[in-house]
């Protein structure tokens, strides 16, 4: 077991841990292997534990906000307050979900709807598995109105369309709209710029 949620307990730093519950069965679908990794949600700016962490010896730091645990050999990818691909933050995470220490299956499916697209441009065969049980009966409650309220209705429509009728292969040029739209919301104009600047 990794020593990282004890030390956020311990710095009584909240955490949601980003996990669904088909995940493990949809890395089977795939042809190619994964390594396990970590995702946490930190309801803390990062300066309250990058550095901290980079002093840590049982934690090698990889990236930006990703470290190693050596002794597991477990990737832990870090997020702060909010999901985010880059610049483009599209999620804030409810207060519930730090005081369950997990996201809700409604911000998970909704970080399964758009990370791909941000990331990837594309949802890969694990995205597909995924969203294809969470939407066997329908779009889960809630899903709608969030979507509607981070892409708008428009995009959200069609999507969400396409999702229930698993047509998985999104156009180009929907992308490249989806995120200028997504460049207005959460600040995230500002990030691009200075992101671009410095």
């Amino acid at each position: 077991m990794t020593s990282i949620f004890k030390i956020l307990d311990d710095k009584e730093i909240q955490y949601a841990v980003l996990k669904g519950r088909y995940d493990d069965q949809s890395y089977e679908y795939e042809k190619i292997g994964f390594k396990k990794d970590l995702d946490l949600v930190l309801n803390c700016n990062n300066t309250d534990i990058i550095d901290y962490l980079k002093k840590e010896n049982v934690f090698k730091y990889l990236e930006e906000n990703s470290f190693l645990d050596i002794e597991n050999n477990l990737r832990i990818d870090f997020y702060f307050k909010a999901i985010n691909v880059g610049y483009y933050h599209f999620l804030k995470i409810d207060v519930d979900s730090f005081l369950n220490k997990k996201v809700s299956e409604k911000e998970y499916i909704i970080y399964q709807l758009l990370d791909p697209l941000l990331k990837f441009s594309k949802y890969h065969i694990r995205h597909q598995y995924r969203l294809e049980r969470y939407f066997t009966s329908g779009i889960p409650v809630g899903v709608e109105a969030c979507l509607d309220r981070i892409i708008g209705k428009k995009f959200s429509v069609q999507l969400l369309k396409k999702i229930l009728d698993s047509k998985y292969d999104v156009k180009p040029i929907f992308i490249k709209l989806y995120k200028f739209k997504m460049l207005f919301i959460n600040g995230n104009f500002v990030r691009m710029i200075k992101s671009r600047i410095f």
